[in-house]
């Protein structure tokens, strides 16, 4: 199944769930830093974050599986032919 991971950065409070669980699948690790998907700090002030996906993301949906803030969510994408 080919999932499309929609962003809503506003409901993203910074925890990093998402790149913990994407290291662990991908890497074996949990490890941000091996991770597809990326929380940086928009302003420390107030608590804003931008979520990016790296290349080689395969659009698992365990990101959006795990996010406990909804910050993203999985649907279904275009089907593989």
């Amino acid at each position: 199944m080919d999932w499309k991971i929609s962003i809503c950065e506003e409901n993203c409070t910074g925890c990093r769930i998402c790149q913990m669980i994407c290291s662990w699948a991908n890497q074996g690790r949990f490890n941000p830093s091996l991770a597809f998907i990326t929380i940086e700090s928009i302003d420390e002030n107030d608590a804003r974050f931008r979520v990016r996906f790296e290349p080689g993301c395969k659009n698992c949906g365990l990101c959006a599986a795990y996010c406990a803030g909804k910050a993203l969510r999985k649907e279904r994408g275009p089907r593989s032919v």
